[in-house]
C-alpha cells in the first residue's frame, strides 16, 4: 500500500529538486499534485479532472508521460519529470507528425513503446497495430478512478436463466430493475453501468464479469482467455491497475483472437479481413482500420 503524503511539498519545491509526487492510497489533497494533473492533461496524458489527489489515473498518466519522454518510468514525479512536463504543457516539445489527429498523437505518446514492442514481437507493422487500437480505443480506461465498463444485458440474459426479473432489452434499449422501477443501463454515465453490474454480481458473479466490456480497449469479459487471463474477474482486477495493463491485454488479444486468424490478417495488412474477423463487417470496418493506420503513421 502506498502511504505518501504529497501535501508536504509545493509544486515549486519539487520543480527545484526537493521531494517528489507519487501515488497515495489515502488520496490526500495536494495543491502541487493538482497543478501537475492540469499540466498532464494539457500535455495529452489524461488523468481526469484535476482534484489534487494522486490516485490510479494520475499514476497511469505520470508513467505514460515518463515513458514518452524517455525518463525513468517509476510513477514518481520529481524534478526531471516536472521540468519535462512544464515544457510539454507550454508547447515547447509538442512532438507528433504533421497532419495526425490529436487522438493518434496521444495514443503514440502514451503507449507507443508498448505498441512498438508488440508489433515487433508479432511481425505486425506498427501503424497497423496502432490504427487497430485507435479504432477500438475509448480514449480513457478509467472514470473517477474506477475501471471504465459497459454492462451488456443481452450477454448476461443469454447465460443466466433467472435474470429476466432484473434485466431486459426492449427495442434495443437495455434496462435493469432497481428501487421499484426499470432504469436504463446505458446512460452515458458509469453510475448506471456499475449499478447494473453490481446487481448482476448478486445473481451470478462469474457471468457479471463475463458480460462487461472493460477499460481503454473495451474488451468483453468473455474474451478473458485470449486476453491472457484465467477468468473474467482476473481480467477486471488486472485492468483496474493501469491503462498499461489494459493495452498489453489488448495486444495479447489481437495476437490470439480467432485462433490466430486476426494476427495473420494484421501481418498481411488485410484491413477488410481484419474487419470481417473482428467486427463481422469487413466492408464497413476495414476502411476505418485503414484510415486510422494512416493516422497513426503520421503521429
Amino acid at each position: 500500500m502506498a502511504d505518501y503524503d504529497n501535501s508536504r511539498y509545493t509544486y515549486a519545491q519539487v520543480l527545484a529538486g526537493t521531494g517528489y509526487y507519487m501515488k497515495d492510497d489515502k488520496l490526500r489533497y495536494s495543491a502541487g499534485v493538482k497543478t501537475m494533473q492540469t499540466k498532464l492533461n494539457t500535455a495529452g496524458h489524461k488523468c481526469g479532472t484535476p482534484d489534487g489527489k494522486f490516485g490510479n489515473n494520475s499514476d497511469t498518466a505520470v508513467r505514460s508521460f515518463q515513458r514518452a519522454k524517455g525518463l525513468t518510468v517509476d510513477g514518481k514525479a520529481g524534478k526531471n519529470t516536472l521540468i519535462a512536463l512544464d515544457k510539454a504543457a507550454a508547447g515547447g516539445d509538442s512532438g507528433g507528425g504533421s497532419g495526425a489527429s490529436t487522438a493518434a498523437k496521444n495514443l503514440k505518446k502514451k503507449f507507443g513503446s508498448i505498441i512498438s514492442s508488440f508489433a515487433s514481437k508479432y511481425s505486425i507493422d506498427e501503424d497497423v497495430l496502432g490504427g487497430f487500437i485507435l479504432t477500438e480505443s475509448s480514449g480513457s480506461g478509467f472514470t473517477d478512478g474506477k475501471l471504465l465498463i459497459r454492462f451488456e444485458n443481452h450477454i448476461f440474459l443469454k447465460n443466466v436463466s433467472n435474470a429476466s426479473s432484473t434485466f431486459k432489452v426492449e427495442n434495443k434499449v437495455h434496462y435493469y430493475y432497481k428501487n421499484g422501477k426499470w432504469n436504463q443501463t446505458h446512460t452515458g454515465k458509469q453510475a448506471s453501468e456499475y449499478e447494473a453490474f453490481n446487481l448482476a454480481k448478486n445473481i451470478s458473479e462469474y457471468y457479471a464479469y463475463y458480460s462487461i466490456s472493460m477499460g481503454l480497449p473495451q474488451i468483453m469479459g468473455f474474451n478473458y482467455k485470449v486476453t491472457g487471463y484465467d477468468s473474467p474477474a482476473a481480467m477486471f482486477k488486472d485492468f483496474s491497475i493501469s491503462e498499461d495493463k489494459q493495452m498489453t491485454g489488448f495486444c495479447t488479444f489481437v495476437a490470439k483472437y480467432d485462433n490466430g486468424s486476426l494476427l495473420k490478417a494484421c501481418q498481411s495488412r488485410d484491413f477488410t479481413n481484419m474487419g470481417k474477423i473482428y467486427n463481422g463487417d469487413g466492408d464497413t470496418y476495414g476502411p476505418k482500420l485503414k484510415k486510422n493506420a494512416a493516422d497513426y503513421a503520421k503521429a
